[in-house]
């Protein structure tokens, strides 16, 4: 047993807090001949391994990181022996794995971690890193794949499904995800798109929001849904334009069956700032307990702003405004919004987080530690956020393009 009370996943997929169950070698690869019948263990340049048709099963039991690290960071420890077996095993024409395994009291769940850039990277005793958000997914799912912030690829499979994911390899389980991909693929051009043009075109679809100041945010909600649309996918995923005042305002409704699975934000970011996904609390904490899942869909971008270039842009964009007759709430001024109005943005990724009941104490605790009454003035209305330095137990999708050299 460990000795830090950590996160646990309990077999229901409910979190539990409680010490790590320690394996030993013969209970953790009898946990994986268990999953793989006729599976059998020999040894690779020493190292003992599970044997599955040409898979070559390298194996360590997934445990809590340690002090002082946060109670969901886990791992696994890579000794550097590997990287000889890995060289041995490749050379016999076999496929070698580096698999974690996850034990709390039933619930036992086989981590899958892409050997390449561990091995790249030099092993000496290094760790491959796994979140409870990770474990959760593959215990309510069955399979989760996902890249972590280092571009590690793991995936996380449910003991029942173990022996189909070695067969067959991984099958994506979430629609939602699927749609997202096939949108950011078609999005991701890495082309550069002038905010005049984009809020004109915009404008000649009569999209609600053309005239909005921060108009990236609003051209991904006008792609996304002009995509949903074309293919016939608002079956699954709905861009919310007209919120009815009973109903959860989020720009995001997944569906399933055609009914409201869980709701989700859609944002725009500048990828050299760095802040975090937000939304009022009540109302957040309400649709999660409400729905169970919630999502930040993060649409990553370059930046260039309109005042490092004269304003040109800005004048520009409120000179086109006027002309097609919109009105302002102040008079006519060229230079309106001139401090942050984007001549230009690049998109150039994609991040989805999930708050669900595995980490949602860690959006409650940093909610609650940041919250601070104004002083002298009106109280300043919660917002909940989540931490950069958290976001792998939250990630499930992530996608990016390389940035060109020059602008």
């Amino acid at each position: 047993m460990g000795n830090t009370v950590v996160d646990q996943i309990s077999p229901d997929g409910t979190l539990a807090h409680d010490f790590d169950t320690t394996l030993s070698q013969k209970r953790r690869l009898g946990l994986i001949l268990d999953a793989l019948p006729g599976a059998t263990l020999e040894r690779i340049a020493g190292t003992k391994v599970v044997m599955y048709g040409d898979n070559a099963l390298l194996s360590k039991q997934v445990t809590y990181l340690g002090n002082p690290w946060e109670a969901y960071k886990k791992r696994i420890q890579m000794p550097k022996e590997w990287a000889v077996t890995y060289a041995d095993a490749l050379h016999r024409g076999l496929t070698p794995r580096f698999v974690g395994v996850y034990h709390y009291e039933d619930t036992t769940i086989f981590v899958d971690f892409d050997p390449k850039t561990y091995v790249e990277h030099g092993l000496n005793n290094s760790s491959a890193h796994v979140a409870t958000n990770d474990l959760f997914q593959a215990q309510t799912l069955g399979q989760f794949s996902r890249v972590d912030q280092n571009d590690n690829r793991l995936t996380s499979v449910r003991a029942d499904q173990f022996k189909s994911y070695m067969s067959v390899g991984y099958e994506e389980k979430n629609p939602h995800i699927d749609v997202l991909d096939r949108f950011t693929s078609e999005f991701l051009t890495g082309s550069r798109i002038g905010g005049l043009a984009a809020v004109q075109e915009m404008h000649a679809a009569e999209w609600p929001d053309k005239f909005q100041n921060e108009w990236q945010g609003f051209y991904v909600e006008y792609r996304l849904s002009s995509f949903l649309k074309k293919h016939g996918l608002e079956h699954l995923l709905i861009v919310q334009k007209e919120k009815r005042r009973s109903e959860y305002d989020y720009d995001l409704r997944l569906l399933r069956s055609g009914v409201t699975d869980h709701f989700g934000d859609l944002k725009a970011s500048n990828i050299a700032v760095d802040d975090s996904p937000g939304n009022d609390a009540a109302k957040f904490f309400q649709c999660l307990e409400e729905y169970g899942r919630f999502w930040y869909v993060i649409y990553e971008h370059e930046t260039w702003h309109s005042r490092d270039n004269r304003n040109l842009a800005t004048i520009a964009w409120n000179e086109w405004r006027k002309s097609v007759g919109h009105v302002g709430r102040k008079e006519y001024d060229p230079l309106s919004y001139a401090g942050k109005f984007k001549e230009a943005v690049r998109f150039v990724g994609v991040k989805v987080l999930e708050v669900n009941q595995a980490n949602v104490g860690i959006v409650l605790k940093e909610f609650q530690k940041d919250f601070k009454q104004q002083t002298g003035g009106a109280p300043r209305k919660p917002k909940v956020s989540i931490r950069k330095a958290d976001i792998d137990n939250f990630l499930i999708y992530t996608k990016s393009i390389e940035l060109p050299a020059t602008a």
